[in-house]
């Protein structure tokens, strides 16, 4: 699983997507939820195994570049080649904050570390172990694409095979984006 978000959200690239027919057309999707992509802006998650790669459990989150943590409440994820029908977790008993979170050093792309939290674990079954049984399981929500919950851990487990998702990080939550559609 290769994770390009921190790779993609460089200015040029960004002004790529967002000059691209993709990037319009995201933007233009998003209006009607009151969204735009200048939270976190749009990225890539690829991945290509051989075999069912179980999800590493995370929170969402982004940081400023003075290292600030800004909470992405939700996505809209896209999947534009992989297995819709592979299941996502939430672990709504995480969120970050969370006292049982663990410091995790990271470097961004120039070098500079930074601290984020993490779910307790060295490896993605440890981080299963520990957060126990799921609070919510779906499967065929990316058919083909969803907002999904961030705020809280999550994961998703991928079929072998190549898997390609867009995904635009949001600063609403879930209820938030259903609320604008009520009115």
């Amino acid at each position: 699983m290769h994770d390009l978000d921190i790779n993609q959200y460089v200015s040029d690239i960004q002004t790529e997507w967002y000059d691209s027919i993709v990037g319009h057309e995201l933007n233009n999707y998003l209006k009607q939820y009151k969204c735009d992509t200048s939270y976190y802006g749009i990225t890539a998650f690829v991945s290509n195994t051989t075999e069912t790669y179980l999800g590493n459990p995370h929170v969402d989150m982004r940081f400023d570049k003075n290292g600030t943590p800004s909470i992405i409440k939700s996505r809209l994820n896209v999947l534009i080649l992989g297995n819709p029908a592979d299941n996502m977790f939430w672990w709504d008993t995480m969120r970050y904050g969370d006292n049982r979170m663990v410091d995790s050093p990271y470097k961004d792309l120039n070098g500079v570390g930074y601290i984020s939290k993490s779910v307790p674990g060295n490896t993605m079954r440890e981080r299963w172990d520990y957060l126990s049984r799921p609070t919510m399981i779906a499967n065929n929500i990316l058919a083909p694409s969803a907002f999904v919950r961030t705020d809280c851990a999550h994961t998703v487990t991928c079929s072998p095979g190549p898997r390609l998702i867009l995904t635009v990080a949001l600063n609403k939550s879930i209820k938030e984006l259903a609320d604008v559609t009520q009115r």
